[in-house]
């Protein structure tokens, strides 16, 4: 309905013409006093020279306004639009068009004209000329929220097409909260930085205690005073606030990227959640938040389970159990319980800590007791009683042995408990006069800094060798016990038979002690070879005969200096990029390469992962061996065998669910691969709001004759699977969706569009588009929305009326289920999302339901438009009424509309059918559950909530 104004200046020849299009049916009406001529149709006999592909812009309805025998002013129209605007931003326009083809294969690309003019005034000044190849043209430096009109001259053709368009705006600036108190708060900025705006849109955004959005309202800002208000808030509302730049030119309307900011939420956001303390039986919380005055009390969840209340800003949660791990959750409470702010932390308490610690001459052992349980491990620190430290490390066992001390001389050894490498406890001492006894290779023995040939045959009694590597022991390589050490000593023991290989006899390598020099980042291995030809008992080597025999083969770089073998071997392991270890395994070096090694209390998975023994050579390591993949249809888990048995101390009996199905058994693993859908092998199936969650259980027990038995274990696979993504479920191809949409007229001028979506989940980010079928537990969630084309047609408001299903695209079906009548549910499932009536969309939810012929069901909503003076919104607190009463509408026809979505199919069974997803955005839980006499012990071996999954929520936020 915009007027534009033609003037034809053409030889002495001056003509002005006002037109409008109305759009709905590309009608052209002249306002002026002009009229166009009336020509016959074969007056377009003279236009033979468009060819048939060719987009010719008066090809519909053509009407002449001036012809002369060299010049023809025609007006039509055509639905074949030859540009396209791509894409644009600020200070860019991408304009793209479909070009001729060559004449020929080898003829060159033709060249297509563009020009640019920026229209402001009704005048058009010229930016840029240029021409392309290309089927595409990108308009740069342009200014922001400035309308423009690009012309392309497609070669080949006779006619020139234009679009006017206008560029982005640019964000405001200097966008903060300048005041704020308990009922309001105060928002100001400065202008784009051109200061071209029509005006400014603020959204208030209301949010609950977890950030997400409850509401969210709109304010066009059109005063010059960059500053607005949000009034009349409660003392315990949390407000976010949104600032766009706003441009129009006639019915274009541009918006800017939205800024964000905090007006109150932030003064009541808990910041710095940590745990700070930790005893054996407790741990403590701190925290902080900027305005404790908008904040009435803190709550305290411990284990899901509330705590205790109260007004300070750190708490100890107490009566725990050592070494273990807690989920803490804290909650910002405001007024009567309204949660302004929540946060979730992992908590774990210390080590007890260890007792009784001595040390015993005779054979130079340090003991000790341990105050906790398994699983802890023990750190100690040697050193001389002034101070230097002469070797520390960790050990498993509540022993140390403590061989070639100097004879007398004043040594002092701290031991203290450790949790997972993590957590310890303070340290016990003891003081004592070293003894000097023969080494034992089972241990670590400390070496202090000697001089001497002398010092050094006090710690090492003659004759024993050393070879200097250079590399130093990490963690996992210092537990004697663990797998990771065991290969080390096992690949170590090789290649000191392979220097040794020109002993005529059998030898025997025994390894004395691995000794981690520090100044140097390298590891001293001091080891004995014996003579095991002869005899039935070794005979140890000479120190003489051992360097005679030592023939290092050409690929090793050794050197032998005053009894010492020095190994030059680069450290593959020090760096992620020189080795190809998976995460959680452990690299460890072999002298001329490296390997991988899952680390104690870790099992390989691999071959569950990489069936094939070419895919990979390199471990996958998990905790117990126990792993869980969700995938698109299906669902694998497994736990380790030695696991088991090192747990039951024998072999097991092993139960999958109830028994209708048997786990998978390889060398190293017990695993399963079954079908999500239908649940196979008595998989059990829970359904929430949320989530969907299938569980598959694994019962051990111990395999013995004795019908007494004081243990068993409980092992549990979740696989938790978004139910947003499960709604896509089986699709229905011989059915078609349909979403309908409706015109209103709400004034002569003013077209407004009618629409109703189905979406997903609350979050209304994912809307349905295919023929689904769905359960009785689904939730069902609309939007019935006024689509205003950018109007800002704000005063406009939209009541839904009624709504109802049939089992028919047509609204006025014979059947009909009513969940909605006169703007009031008629349904106990039915939930307003939104207030009715306050704004141009209408958000509300309900359960699935059947009708009764069991037919594939259509939703219908009839909405109307409310003037700014009608109070549309309605009390149905006392305003029920039945399903399948009839209706009378009692609504203006004109200003109303129906609106349509479906089909949906309802399943009576619990399993929806699954439709092609992206099932990596799924949950992964495994849990072990053991048992002791009449007491279970719950040990959460794992929580894995992948990156998809997170992002799933990230995305369920408004």
């Amino acid at each position: 309905m915009v007027e534009h104004n033609l003037t034809l200046e053409y030889g002495a020849v001056v003509h002005e013409w006002t037109f409008s299009i109305l759009p709905s049916s590309n009608t052209i009406m002249f306002i002026s006093k002009q009229k166009p001529e009336e020509q016959p149709v074969s007056a377009l006999e003279d236009l033979k020279m468009f060819s048939v592909d060719e987009v010719f812009a008066c090809e519909n309805s053509p009407l002449y306004l001036y012809r002369d025998l060299d010049f023809i002013l025609m007006l039509g129209h055509t639905v074949r639009h030859p540009l396209k605007l791509e894409s644009r931003t600020a200070s860019m326009l991408l304009v793209t068009w479909n070009k001729a083809p060559p004449l020929a294969p080898a003829d060159p690309a033709p060249s297509h004209s563009v020009s640019l003019y920026h229209s402001e005034m009704k005048a058009y000044a010229v930016l840029s000329v240029d021409s392309t190849r290309s089927s595409h043209y990108r308009f740069t430096g342009l200014e922001s929220c400035t309308p423009h009109v690009a012309c392309v001259g497609i070669a080949g053709s006779h006619s020139l097409s234009c679009l006017s368009t206008i560029t982005d705006p640019d964000v405001p600036r200097h966008f903060q909260v300048t005041l704020r108190d308990t009922s309001s708060v105060t928002v100001s900025w400065g202008c784009p930085e051109n200061c071209k705006y029509s005006l400014f849109l603020v959204t208030v955004f209301y949010l609950n205690g977890t950030n997400h959005i409850l509401e969210e309202r709109s304010y066009k800002h059109s005063s010059d005073s960059f500053v607005f208000t949000q009034s009349n808030l409660t003392s315990c509302s949390r407000v976010r606030f949104g600032l766009q730049t706003v441009c129009k030119a006639g019915m274009d309307t541009r918006r800017s990227k939205m800024l964000l900011i905090d007006g109150n939420a932030v003064q009541s956001e808990i910041e710095d959640l940590r745990q700070t303390g930790s005893g054996p039986e407790n741990y403590t919380l701190s925290w902080m938040v900027r305005n404790t005055s908008s904040v009435a009390a803190f709550r305290i969840y411990h284990q899901g389970v509330l705590h205790t209340t109260t007004l300070l800003t750190s708490h100890t949660v107490a009566a725990l159990q050592p070494c273990s791990q807690y989920t803490a959750r804290l909650e910002a409470l405001c007024g009567e319980n309204v949660v302004m702010s929540a946060k979730t932390v992992r908590a774990r308490t210390g080590p007890r800590g260890v007792s009784e610690l001595s040390y015993r001459p005779k054979d130079s052992t340090a003991l000790w007791m341990a105050g906790t349980g398994s699983p802890v491990s023990f750190q100690y620190r040697l050193a001389y009683v002034n101070g230097s430290t002469i070797h520390e490390g960790r050990l498993m066992e509540p022993w140390l042995h403590l061989p070639g001390l100097v004879e007398g001389w004043p040594y002092a050894l701290d031991v203290w408990e450790e949790c997972d490498g993590e957590w310890s406890a303070d340290p016990a001492l003891v003081c004592f006069n070293g003894a000097n006894v023969p080494i034992n290779h089972t241990v670590l023995p400390p070496v202090p800094s000697v001089s001497t040939n002398e010092d050094l045959g006090l710690m090492f009694p003659r004759p024993s060798l050393a070879i200097v590597v250079p590399w130093s022991l990490g963690a996992d390589l210092q537990d004697p016990r663990s797998e990771p050490r065991a290969e080390l000593e096992r690949v170590v023991t090789n290649k000191l038979e392979k220097l040794l290989e020109g002993y005529p006899g059998k030898i025997n390598i025994q390894l004395v002690a691995f000794e981690n020099l520090e100044v140097e980042n390298r590891t001293k291995i001091t080891f004995q070879v014996f003579d095991a030809s002869t005899s039935s008992e070794n005979l140890l080597l000479p120190i003489e005969v051992q360097l005679k025999h030592i023939q290092p083969p050409q690929s090793f770089n050794i050197t032998i200096d005053d009894g010492i073998i020095y190994w030059d071997d680069p450290d593959e392991c020090a760096s992620p990029d020189q080795n190809k270890c998976e995460p959680g395994s452990v690299c460890i070096n072999t002298l001329d390469s490296y390997s991988c090694v899952c680390p104690h209390g870790f099992y390989d998975v691999g071959p569950i992962f990489n069936p094939s023994p070419s895919t990979s050579s390199y471990p996958i390591c998990r905790e117990k061996g126990m792993f869980a993949q969700c995938l698109d249809g299906f669902m694998v888990g497994g736990i380790a065998k030695t696991f088991l048995m090192d747990y039951f101390g024998g072999n097991v009996n092993i139960v999958l669910n109830a028994g209708q199905c048997t786990m998978n058994e390889s060398e190293t693993l017990y695993h399963f691969r079954m079908l999500r859908t239908p649940p196979q092998c008595g998989t059990t199936r829970l359904v929430n709001r949320t989530d969907i969650e299938f569980r598959n259980t694994l019962t051990v027990t111990l395999s013995r004759d004795e019908i007494i038995t004081r243990r068993d274990l409980k092992v549990i696979w979740k696989c938790i699977y978004p139910r947003s993504h499960v709604h896509n479920a089986q699709i229905n191809l011989d059915l078609e969706w349909i979403t309908s949409y409706s015109v209103l007229q709400y004034n002569s001028s003013l077209e407004l569009g009618l629409a109703m979506t189905m979406y997903s989940d609350d979050s209304f980010s994912h809307s349905y588009r295919d023929a689904i079928t769905l359960g009785y537990s689904d939730v069902l969630f609309f939007e019935v929305a006024l689509l205003t084309n950018n109007t800002f047609a704000s005063e406009v408001l939209l009541e839904v009326v009624s709504c109802w299903a049939t089992e028919s695209p047509d609204p006025q079906d014979e059947t009909k289920g009513f969940f909605l009548q006169h703007s009031c549910p008629t349904d106990t499932t039915f939930e307003w999302l939104s207030v009715n009536g306050a704004a141009q969309e209408s958000r509300f939810s309900v359960q699935m339901f059947a009708l009764p012929r069991e037919l594939p069901i259509y939703m219908h909503c009839m909405a109307k438009i409310c003037s700014p003076f009608e109070d549309c919104t309605k009390d149905c607190v006392t305003q029920r009424v039945s399903k399948r009463s009839i209706t009378k509408w009692g609504v203006d026809p004109r200003r109303s509309a129906i609106v349509s979505v479906g089909p949906l199919t309802v399943t009576s069974s619990e399993t929806p059918g699954t439709k092609s997803s992206n099932w990596q955005e799924v949950g992964t839980m495994a849990f072990v559950v053991g048992g002791s006499i009449s007491m279970l012990m719950l040990t959460v071996l794992g929580v894995s909530l992948t990156k998809a999954f997170m992002n799933y929520y990230e995305r369920a936020r408004p």
